[in-house]
This record gives structure tokens, C-alpha cells and sequence, in this order.
């Protein structure tokens, strides 16, 4: 994970002024291994780099001639197109230059990248700025707008106003495509999209032009050869299995003996079992790129002249649910043997609670999510006893929570300024930040509620539709899809500012490209199953996964959200209301 920041100043001044000391720390402690920066007339470029991927750190901005590129993120699925030596970076600049600033060459080769990134291409001759976000908005890019210039980069510090800081439009670049735009003419701009806008797409560019005080005109789509095919898997017929159907004696089952026995016939289904093979098959292969291309070091070990080290490079943030259970099984698969992995575990002090007897502080910190984990971390040891798991018990008091965001957090969830951001920023911040870890990567299981139907949304969906069975689907469909196109607004930014923020790269399995590719292509009935209770039917399909991965208990786990789990949210407030840690002075935030 890097640290990217540009400026454009727009009186043509130095644009060093627009990047103070507090950001400068800030993208320093998302790329702590090598940093540069370059001025180019009324343009400034910097970047701080993670190492993860090449023989060595590659500093940037890196240029070839007039082309100048920031790059954010981790390219996969290359094969043979990329020397393992050669980080992604140096080896994306030489496609760029290939291109001979041909926009339709550009185009054809961002079909076909895959993986999670932001870039930000400055073409000094015809003084044109290219920045995009990959098509799932995996990683984040923020935007700012002033009198004084223009501002994208990774994570954003807000000064309050009295102490100089200008008043700033900020919002989350919506991740709809390529954007172009000429340094010299501000006032409009031209997108690229990866595929044509529906109307959730249309109302953030058009909430993007109205922060920007600028016209976006659309141009040619992108159309990435994953989105365009439909992902491996996709051909599958979509009603070669129905989870309804080989669940219609479920209002019988009251034993975990009868659900034991309901999990072993579903998986007798041929079609079922054709489905769990494709998903199995595409899900090893994201979990295994994801473990395997880091540096050799730990986070701790860089810095002290050895070419390798025996410690974790990888860390799951682990509630002991079904999610984070399988990515551990799987990454068992391909991290070393002779290397632990961390799983991570968060409590919070409970809100209001009374004064502890000595023997009672014990129980403080028992939490759901602390529970579960114990409970799913058994389990792992049955399933892979010869890995070193290593439960990290990350505790924090109200008393700490508060000062971190006050000082500290506040700044990496904005411009998002719900109390849901503030909890869910804390929590995986936290998580990050253990000074027991080493590991330079954090494993995430975002983004399998919205793909496998986990939140009780969905079951309301399902619920409240009137009609027949096939209109409640429809309701299901629609929610699913919904909560899907709002992921990455809702969680992936966010969280990416948050664990990047202590070294580390978060990087989600779930939602990688063919994976969430051939998940949407099945059926809401073939995901998920509201005939079932939940911890059984929500998700159903995943869960079935875990228990023919061996998992038991977790494969029962009812899904809990992240701040309940984790004791972090004040039961008290309203989710989608003001934080008032994420208040700002002299700030109009669009977010």
C-alpha cells in the first residue's frame, strides 16, 4: 500500500504549500519504505511506498520522458507479463509508454488490469492528469477542490480553519472510470467509464461535478474483461440448484444433529457440488495471490540488513465467523509452513460500565467477537495443527478509543462523517495497529455480506415483499444489488485509510474480480435461503463451503456486525447519524 498525493496549483504558484508537514506524516505511514516527489510547472507529485511486490522498494513518482505515474495497489492475474522481480509500478509505466499517449491504447490496457489500485498519470507535454480508481473501488483516492488548487490523494488532514487551512470541497472519487482532465482548463473534465452509468453511478458524478465545480463529458467505455465476460463460472445454468428446495424440511430442524445432517445432503447435490468447486477454485487462487506477493521481511525486521525473516507477513482481522474462518483455512494453503499467521481480535470497554471487582477484569474483555474467536481459532488447530496461529488480543479502553479518534482517527475516516464510519474506522484501526503485530498485510473478509446475502436487510428484503415466491426474490436481487453498488462508498475507502495507516495493506479475497464475477451470476435462491434461521440460512452457501472445509461450529455462527461484536458502537446512537469526532471546522464536505 502506498501514499499518493497531487496537487495542481491553479495560480500557477509552487504547489509545495499545498502539501503541510501533518499530511506529509500521514501518506508516510501508509508507504514508510521509500519516498520521493517531483514538481512539474504548477504540478506536484509525491509518493510514499510499502513495499510488497519486486526485488526491492521502487520509489515514487516514477517517470519515463513526459510521463510521470503515481500508482496505489497490487496487480494480479498477470502470468507471465510481469518478471516477479519488477514491481507493478516500473512494470505499468512501460505498458503506459507503450501507449504513445493513444487514449484508445490506454483503454485496452486498463481492460486488462486486474487487482485492487488507484493511479494517477500526469502527461507533462500535453499537460493532461489521467486518475482512476479499479472499477470495484477497492482502494481509496480522495479528491479536493479550492480556489487555490486542486488535490487528489490516498488519505486527507484537514487543518481547522484558524489554523490556515483554506476552505476545501473533499468527497471519495467515485470509482466510475478513467478521468482526464486538462491542468490548465479545471472547469471540465472528461470520464472514461468502465461501463455504462446506471442511475447510482449517474448521481455521484453528478454530486462529483457539482463538489468539483466542474462538467464531466462521457466518452467511449472501458469495459474490463472480467465485467465484460461475466467472470469464470458465469456459464453455469442459473437454476441448476435451489437452496429453497433442498431446504424444505428445514422448519423441522431444532438440533445441530439435523442441521449436520441438512449440510451433508445439500452437499450430495451434483449442481451444488459443481457451484462449491468453481467457487473454491477461484477463491483459493484470490487468497493465494493475496498472501504471496509480499516482501520477504516483516514490517519489523525492514531496516536491519536481512534478506528474510521468519516472522508473520500475513494477519487476519479475525471475529472467529465464517468469513475470516475460511480465509484462514485457505491461507494456510500457500504462506510458508515454518511462518505463524496472526489472527486479530478487537474488544472495546464496554459504554457506561461500573467499576470492576479485581477478579471480574478478567471478563472485561469478553466480548461476542473474543468468544467466537476462541471458538473458531479451536477449530483451526483440529484443521491445520502444524501452523503456528497466533491469536493477537487487541483491548482497548473507552478512555483510549476516544483519545485516538480525537487525535488521530478523525482525520483517516474523513470526508465520511457518519457514527457507522467513526465505529468501523476505530475498529479496524485498532485491529491494525497493534504494536504486537508484524505482519505487512491484513486479510479481510469485506465484501462477502453483500455477495452471499449476510445482512438482515437482505432477510427483511426477502420478508416484507408481497407476492409470490419469485417476487420476493426479486426484492432480494434488488437489495443485493443495491448494497453491492454501495460498497465501495459505504466500507472500502474507509477501511483502506485505516489499516494502511500502520504499514500494512488490507487486502479482500472476496471481492476480487472473478469471484464477485461468479457469485452475481448465480441466482439470489443459490446464495442464500431465508427459510432457515439465521446463522443457517443467510449466507448459505458460503457456509456450506466452510463445512465442507471442515469448519463446524463457525459454519453455524450467526453473522454480527463488526461494532456490536466487538462492543466499540454505544447501543445509544443512531448508525447513520453525525459523528461528533468527525466534525470539522471551515470544511464542506460532500461526502
Amino acid at each position: 500500500m502506498c501514499g499518493i498525493f497531487c496537487a495542481i496549483s491553479h495560480n500557477k504558484d509552487d504547489a509545495n504549500c499545498h502539501l503541510h508537514q501533518a499530511l506529509a506524516t500521514l501518506l508516510h505511514n501508509r508507504g514508510p519504505d521509500a519516498n520521493d516527489k517531483l514538481q512539474i510547472d504548477n504540478v506536484l507529485l509525491a509518493g510514499n511506498v510499502l513495499w510488497q511486490q519486486g526485488a526491492a522498494p521502487q520509489k515514487q513518482p516514477i517517470s519515463d520522458g513526459h510521463l510521470v505515474l503515481l500508482f496505489n495497489g497490487d496487480l494480479y492475474n498477470l502470468d507471465a507479463q510481469k518478471p516477479a522481480a519488477q514491481a507493478d509500478s516500473a512494470w505499468l509505466l512501460k505498458q503506459l509508454v507503450k501507449c504513445n499517449d493513444d487514449d484508445k491504447r490506454l483503454l485496452t490496457l486498463l481492460q486488462h488490469l486486474e487487482g485492487p489500485y488507484c493511479l494517477i498519470l500526469y502527461n507533462s507535454r500535453d499537460k493532461v492528469l489521467y486518475f482512476c480508481r479499479d472499477a470495484l473501488g477497492r482502494n481509496s483516492l480522495i479528491v479536493e477542490s479550492s480556489m487555490e488548487c486542486l488535490r487528489l490523494m490516498s488519505t486527507s488532514y484537514h487543518l481547522d480553519k484558524e489554523e490556515g487551512q483554506v476552505t476545501m470541497t473533499s468527497l471519495e472519487l467515485p470509482p466510475l472510470g478513467l478521468y482526464k482532465l486538462h491542468v490548465n482548463e479545471s472547469s471540465k473534465c472528461v470520464l472514461y467509464p468502465w461501463q455504462q452509468l446506471n442511475k447510482e453511478m449517474q448521481q455521484q458524478l453528478t454530486k462529483l461535478d457539482a463538489a468539483m465545480d466542474w462538467c464531466t463529458f462521457l466518452k467511449q467505455s472501458i469495459e474490463p474483461n472480467w465485467l465484460l465476460n461475466g467472470g469464470e463460472g458465469a456459464e453455469q445454468e442459473q437454476k441448476s440448484y435451489d437452496l429453497y428446495d433442498l431446504a424444505k424440511d428445514a422448519p423441522k430442524l431444532q438440533m445441530e444433529l439435523q442441521l449436520e445432517q441438512l449440510y451433508k445432503q445439500s452437499l450430495e447435490n451434483a449442481p451444488l457440488q459443481q457451484a462449491l468447486g468453481t467457487l473454491d477454485k477461484l477463491l483459493q487462487r484470490s487468497v493465494a495471490t493475496r498472501v504471496t506477493q509480499t516482501a520477504p521481511i516483516c514490517r519489523h525486521c525492514v531496516g536491519r540488513s536481512v534478506a528474510s525473516c521468519s516472522h508473520a507477513k500475513i494477519c487476519i482481522l479475525f471475529s472467529g465467523g465464517i468469513d475470516c474462518s475460511i480465509l484462514a483455512l485457505l491461507a494456510d494453503r500457500s504462506v510458508p509452513h515454518a511462518e505463524p499467521i496472526e489472527l486479530i481480535n478487537v474488544a472495546f470497554e464496554r459504554v457506561g460500565r461500573k467499576q470492576q471487582q479485581p477478579q471480574q477484569v478478567d471478563n472485561l474483555w469478553q466480548v461476542p467477537d473474543r468468544q467466537t474467536a476462541w471458538q473458531s481459532l479451536a477449530e483451526l488447530q483440529r484443521l491445520c495443527p502444524q501452523r503456528n496461529w497466533q491469536l493477537l488480543e487487541v483491548n482497548v479502553s473507552r478512555e483510549e478509543l476516544h483519545q485516538q479518534l480525537s487525535d488521530h482517527i478523525r482525520q483517516l475516516i474523513y470526508p465520511l462523517q457518519t457514527v457507522l464510519d467513526e465505529c468501523l474506522g476505530g475498529a479496524f484501526w485498532f485491529a491494525a495497529a497493534t504494536p504486537n503485530s508484524t505482519a505487512r498485510v491484513a486479510i479481510l473478509g469485506s465484501g462477502a455480506d453483500e455477495l452471499f446475502g449476510g445482512y438482515t436487510r437482505h432477510r427483511n428484503a426477502y420478508r416484507r415483499a408481497v407476492g409470490d415466491q419469485q417476487t420476493r426474490l426479486d426484492a432480494l436481487r434488488h437489495e443485493l444489488d443495491m448494497d453491492w453498488q454501495r460498497i465501495p462508498a459505504r466500507n472500502l475507502a474507509r477501511d483502506d485509510r485505516c489499516i494502511a495507516d500502520s504499514g500494512k495493506t488490507a487486502r479482500a479475497p472476496f471481492i476480487e474480480e472473478h469471484v464477485a464475477s461468479f457469485v452475481r451470476s448465480l441466482a439470489p435462491e443459490q446464495r442464500c435461503c431465508y427459510a432457515l434461521p439465521e446463522g443457517i440460512g443467510d449466507k448459505l452457501l458460503l457456509r456450506l463451503y466452510g463445512h465442507r472445509l471442515g469448519l463446524r461450529s463457525a459454519a453455524l455462527l450467526k453473522k454480527r456486525a463488526i461494532q456490536f461484536g466487538s462492543r466499540i458502537a454505544d447501543k445509544k446512537q443512531q448508525a447513520t447519524q453525525q459523528s461528533d469526532y468527525l466534525l470539522f471546522n471551515g470544511i464542506d464536505s460532500n461526502s
